[in-house]
């Protein structure tokens, strides 16, 4: 067992796919109640359905969206009387099309904002009433190791160092009340927003300081040659630490940026 979080409410933003399913999947091993917390309710629903705790369920929310936010809180007071862990997964890299153009527009700096960055804030701002009632509460948030350096995308690599600084911003603030904020920065997964990276590229030709990948084949090469490790990152990997943070035997750890990238960046 990484962590014992039996009993504890935990909502997992973005829970849908990719990362945050990986994150449920492993809250849920530990022993948590999970929330999955979606815009895309089947996918919520079918993330729900793989969790052996039948208090698990799933739900609708907007996080760029207040009422949403709000809404999402009162039920899970309502059917549960607590939130022990927040996990700020939901993301995105841009506005609907956002991989056929070269360079974001401002649609795409404004929704990735608003869901990256204001989304977490409002969930955050949603739940830590609750959490300062009780005296007790995790949050942990999913930047990037695009949050590190320039590169890619500037608008989505702003937003993630928008978090990280949010993190340590909003776990200063709330150190002496029993709430841990962390914040994670995952490196290489191969998720469906991976994919989506991989079209954009190719549509342009694009390369980074990673060097360039059109598939998964390529994705491959590039992670034996550029991550220290020589091998993947995968949604399990961040759930696991995500456990950990939102565990007692984390009390200790606030305001923090970890990297689980494989040694691409050792700070």
């Amino acid at each position: 067992m990484i962590a014992d979080l039996t009993g504890k409410i935990a909502i997992v933003t973005g829970g849908a796919q990719g990362i945050g399913a990986g994150i449920c999947s492993v809250l849920d091993e530990q022993g948590a109640v999970v929330i999955v917390a979606d815009k895309d309710v089947l996918g919520a629903k079918g993330t729900a359905k793989k969790l052996s705790n039948p208090q698990s369920s799933h739900m609708h929310v907007d996080v760029t969206n207040d009422a949403s936010v709000q809404n999402m809180t009162n039920a899970v007071i309502s059917n549960h009387g607590s939130i022990d862990i927040l996990v700020n997964n939901a993301g995105i890299i841009g506005s609907d099309g956002w991989w056929t153009r070269e360079h974001g527009n401002d649609e795409d700096w404004q929704l990735a904002f608003e869901v990256n960055v204001r989304g977490v804030v409002r969930c955050s701002e949603a739940v830590t009433p609750h959490m300062l009632k009780s005296k007790y509460g995790k949050q942990v948030n999913i930047a990037s190791i695009a949050a590190r350096r320039g590169g890619g995308l500037p608008y989505y690599c702003v937003t993630k160092a928008a978090v990280v600084n949010w993190t340590q911003s909003k776990a200063a603030a709330l150190a002496s009340s029993g709430i841990n904020i962390n914040a994670i920065c995952p490196g290489l997964i191969w998720t469906p927003m991976t994919e989506r990276i991989v079209k954009h590229r190719s549509n342009f030709n694009l390369s980074t300081s990673m060097g360039e990948f059109k598939d998964k084949d390529e994705f491959d090469q590039l992670v034996k040659g550029w991550v220290p490790m020589g091998r993947e990152q995968t949604p399990l990997d961040i759930g696991k630490l995500a456990a950990f943070l939102a565990s007692d035997d984390a009390k200790n750890i606030t305001g923090q940026a970890f990297n689980v990238d494989g040694g691409i960046y050792m700070n």
